[in-house]
C-alpha cells in the first residue's frame, strides 16, 4: 500500500511580492511620488493649464491679470510702507526698500499658502471627477502645485522688474532664491497631502487650516523685522520652519548673504521628511478616500 506525503498545515507561505515604485523608506516614498508625477505630467501639465486659463475665462485680459495682480499687490505695498507710512528698513538707504523686504518673503508665503489651502480640499472639490474617472489621482497634487509655481514665478518677475525701476540692487545671491522657494512648495505640498486626507474624513479642516496659516502669519517675520518681537517669542521662532524660509528669503534679496549650511541641510531634510509622511498618508488611505466620497 502507497502512502502519500501530507504537507503539514505549519508550511511557510512566500512573501507577497513587493508593490513597485516605492517601499516603506521614506525615499523609496519620495521616489515613487516624484516617478508619478513625472510618469503623467502631459496630463499634470493640462490640468494645470486649464486651471490657470478658467481662472480668468470670460475675462478680455486673460492671463495677463496674472501680472497684474501681483504688479498691483507689490506697487501698492511698496508704496504705502515706504511713502504713505514712511517704514525704514535698518541698514539701507533706498527709499523703498522695506517694500522690497515685505515682498520678499510675502510672495513665497502666497505661494506656500496657495499649495496648502487648495491640497487640503482638493479630493472633496473634485468629488466628482475622483469618483467617476479613472486616472492617478496624485496627479491632482501635481497640477495644484506647478499651477502655484506658476502664479508665484510671474510674480517673482514682476517684482525683480520692479526692483531694477527703483534703483534696489540685484544681489548675486538672487540666483539660489528659487531654490529655496521651490523647497517651501515642496514643503507646502508634504504638508497639503496630509491635510487633504484628513479634509475627506473631518470636513472641519479646511475652515481650522484657515485659521491657523492666519495666525501663523502673524507669528511669522513676512512682512515685519523680527527685532519687534518680545524677546520670549524671538526665542521660539527658529522652531517654526516658515520663519526659517522667510529669513532665507530676506537674506538672499536684501543682504545678499547665503544661508548657513546647517539652516540649509535643515530645510531640506525637513522638507523631505514631510514631503515623505504626507506621500505615505496619502498612499495608506488613497482607497478609503474613494469610500468616503
Amino acid at each position: 500500500m502507497s502512502s502519500s506525503r501530507v504537507e503539514p498545515l505549519t508550511s511557510p507561505v512566500p512573501p507577497a511580492p513587493r508593490a513597485r515604485g516605492g517601499g516603506g523608506d521614506p525615499i523609496g516614498i519620495v521616489l515613487w511620488l516624484g516617478r508619478s508625477l513625472v510618469r503623467h505630467w502631459d496630463l499634470l501639465w493640462q490640468m494645470a493649464a486649464t486651471d490657470l486659463r478658467g481662472r480668468y475665462v470670460g475675462s478680455s485680459l486673460g492671463l495677463f491679470w496674472s501680472v497684474i495682480h501681483p504688479l498691483i499687490m507689490i506697487v501698492i505695498y511698496t508704496l504705502v510702507f515706504s511713502r504713505v507710512i514712511g517704514a525704514r528698513l535698518p541698514g539701507t538707504s533706498n527709499a523703498y526698500g522695506y517694500g522690497v523686504y515685505l515682498c520678499s518673503a510675502l510672495l513665497p508665503w502666497t505661494g506656500f499658502l496657495e499649495v496648502v489651502t487648495r491640497s487640503t480640499t482638493i479630493f472633496v472639490d473634485n468629488a466628482n471627477l475622483v469618483r467617476k474617472v479613472a486616472f492617478p489621482k496624485v496627479v491632482l497634487y501635481g497640477f495644484v502645485t506647478v499651477s502655484a509655481a506658476i502664479n508665484l514665478g510671474l510674480a517673482l518677475a514682476v517684482l525683480l522688474v520692479v526692483m531694477m525701476l527703483i534703483g534696489h540692487p540685484l544681489q548675486p545671491t538672487l540666483l539660489l532664491w528659487l531654490p529655496f522657494i521651490a523647497l517651501q512648495l515642496l514643503f507646502a505640498l508634504g504638508i497639503g497631502m496630509v491635510l487633504s486626507v484628513l479634509h475627506v474624513f473631518l470636513r472641519d479642516t479646511a475652515q481650522l487650516v484657515a485659521v491657523g496659516l492666519n495666525v501663523l502669519f502673524w507669528l511669522t517675520p513676512v512682512i515685519y523685522v523680527e527685532e519687534i518681537l518680545p524677546a520670549w517669542l524671538r526665542r521660539l521662532e527658529p522652531f517654526n520652519p516658515l520663519y526659517l524660509f522667510s529669513k532665507t528669503h530676506h537674506q538672499l534679496v536684501m543682504d545678499g548673504v547665503v544661508p548657513s549650511a546647517t539652516r540649509t541641510a535643515g530645510l531640506v531634510v525637513l522638507t523631505f521628511l514631510v514631503l515623505a509622511i504626507g506621500t505615505a498618508v496619502y498612499r495608506r488611505f488613497r482607497a478609503d478616500i474613494l469610500d468616503e466620497l
